[in-house]
Formats: C-alpha cells, sequence, structure tokens
C-alpha cells in the first residue's frame, strides 16, 4: 500500500486528500476487478494514452493511475505490465492496435496471462472474450455521424461491455444525454481532449474518465 501524507488540488479544480494514493499494488497477473478498475478511475479523472516508448516512460513516472496502450508489440508489455503494477497502476491494451497477437479468444488468454487488467476493442467478440477471461472490458464507440451513433449503439448493447468509450471524446458533452438515455454506461471519453478544462467539462456531463495523450493532463499541482 502506498500512502503519502499532505492533500492536493488537482489540475481538475478537484480537492484531493490522503486517501487518493491509498492504491493497491496489482502484483503479479491480472485480477483487477471492474470495481476496482472504477476506484483508480475515480482517484483520477485522466488515463495516459501510450503510442511510443516515450510516452510509457512518462506515463510511469506521472500520476496517472490507468495505462492505455494503444500501439506497440504484445510480446514487449509484460515487464512494463510488472513496473505499472509495481506503482499501483492498471494497464490496458487495445487489443485491435497493438500488434502479435490474434485478434481471437487465444490473443486475449496470452494478455491476460502476462498481467494484462482491461482491454479495449471495438470488436464484440473480444468483448465476450475479454468477459470469459475475467478482464474488465472497453468498447469503444466512434461517432462520425448519426448512423454510426445508432449501429454503435446496437452493437454495444448486444456485447454488454463494462464500460464503453466514446471517440472523439472532445464531443462527449454535446451528446451525453442522448448516449446515457440509450446505454448504461458507464462511459470514457478519449481523443483531442487537450486541457483540464476540456477534462473538467467531460467530467461534469457525466464520463468517468478521459484518455488522452496530453503529458500536462498526467499529473496534478500542489496545494
Amino acid at each position: 500500500m502506498q500512502h503519502y501524507s499532505g492533500g492536493l488540488t488537482t489540475n481538475f479544480g478537484e480537492r484531493v486528500e490522503n486517501s487518493f494514493f491509498n492504491v493497491n499494488l496489482y502484483i503479479g497477473k491480472s485480477n483487477m476487478t471492474k470495481q476496482e478498475f472504477l476506484r483508480l478511475v475515480h482517484r483520477f479523472p485522466v488515463a495516459a494514452a501510450l503510442k511510443s516508448d516515450d510516452d510509457i516512460e512518462i506515463a510511469l513516472a506521472s500520476e496517472v493511475l490507468l495505462l492505455f496502450m494503444l500501439k506497440g508489440d504484445a510480446f514487449q508489455l509484460e515487464p512494463i505490465i510488472e513496473q505499472a503494477h509495481k506503482q499501483g497502476k492498471g494497464f490496458v491494451v487495445h487489443v485491435d492496435l497493438v500488434s502479435g497477437i490474434g485478434k481471437d479468444r487465444a490473443g486475449i488468454q496470452y494478455l491476460h496471462q502476462i498481467g494484462v487488467d482491461a482491454i479495449i476493442t471495438s470488436r464484440s467478440q473480444l468483448v465476450s472474450a475479454g468477459h470469459a477471461e475475467g478482464l474488465v472490458t472497453i468498447q469503444r464507440l466512434l461517432l462520425v455521424d448519426d448512423s454510426a451513433l445508432e449501429t454503435g449503439v446496437r452493437t454495444i448493447a448486444r456485447a454488454a461491455p463494462d464500460i464503453v468509450e466514446v471517440l472523439p471524446g472532445i464531443i462527449f458533452p454535446e451528446i451525453a444525454t442522448t448516449l446515457q438515455q440509450l446505454l448504461p454506461g458507464p462511459f470514457i471519453a478519449g481523443g483531442f481532449i487537450r486541457n483540464a478544462t476540456e477534462v473538467a467539462r467531460i467530467r461534469a456531463a457525466g464520463a468517468i474518465l478521459s484518455s488522452s495523450s496530453t503529458y500536462a493532463l498526467w499529473n496534478r499541482t500542489s496545494s
């Protein structure tokens, strides 16, 4: 258990006391429940969207508690996952975008074996495979037009993922009411989120988390 004294005020206008840092270390193979995942979400409102080695290094040294791996070789991830877990961070892999594994049940089993806590995918069959492996599942909803909304909502309703990620996340406040009427959520917003004001606006609209590649959003400011 990590514990630090003192309170902080985040970039997002929230007061965070000592309990923020009471983070369980997910050391070893993945066994994170949805409730544990959501506890990390509630402790920090931004996940680090990772696409490069530099991103990984900076995220591991930052105060974000969830790392979203959006690019890379699955066979290079295990030591990174171990390091993340030792620091009390959860590790999430976008199955559709990483290389080296099949986009099937065997691929999901491999990710589970190396300690991945959750998967992101646009594919309903991989949501089902993730459920079968006991992983937290996040299904992406890409909103390019009204037709994509209707089709995506039907697909996600059938797949029943644990969490829905809405892209581009920056538009979440404009479509939040509609989405909340159509799907149970909870919702993550991802894409084009670049400052604390946007994070706060998205959270106020009902999203539990913003995923961002903006380094400045990966840390708090001291009080």
